[in-house]
């Protein structure tokens, strides 16, 4: 059983006035619980708009400066001839890239019979 020596001691004149604390204590998590949870989705939403920006910028200022180079350029010179066999070389390098199976990765051990 609690029993309570001086009720006035900490401001409290009853245990009923320390329920009323626990009470509007779990109350007010309750309300910071949902408010948390209608934030969250608000913040996905503006993170996934700022990626998507950051992705068009970069997307953009490499595309237009480079397709506006090679349409000023002549058709025929070596530079043109450079940038479009360096093109097609990292293209073939990013495809055996992602091609590559784990398997491959994995060093062949040398086995010897005795």
């Amino acid at each position: 059983m609690i029993r309570v020596t001086d009720p006035g001691a900490n401001g409290l004149s009853s245990l009923s006035g320390l329920w009323a604390v626990v009470e509007a204590a779990r109350a007010g998590a309750g309300d910071a619980r949902s408010a948390a949870e209608g934030v969250v989705p608000s913040v996905g939403k503006a993170l996934g708009a700022g990626l998507h920006a950051t992705g068009f910028v970069l997307g953009y200022s490499v595309t237009f400066p480079a397709i506006l180079a090679a349409r000023l350029m002549p058709q025929r010179n070596a530079v043109a001839f450079g940038l479009a066999d360096g093109g097609r070389a990292g293209l073939d390098l990013a495809r055996s890239t992602l091609q590559r199976t784990a398997v491959q990765d994995v060093p062949a051990l040398a086995v010897t019979t005795p």
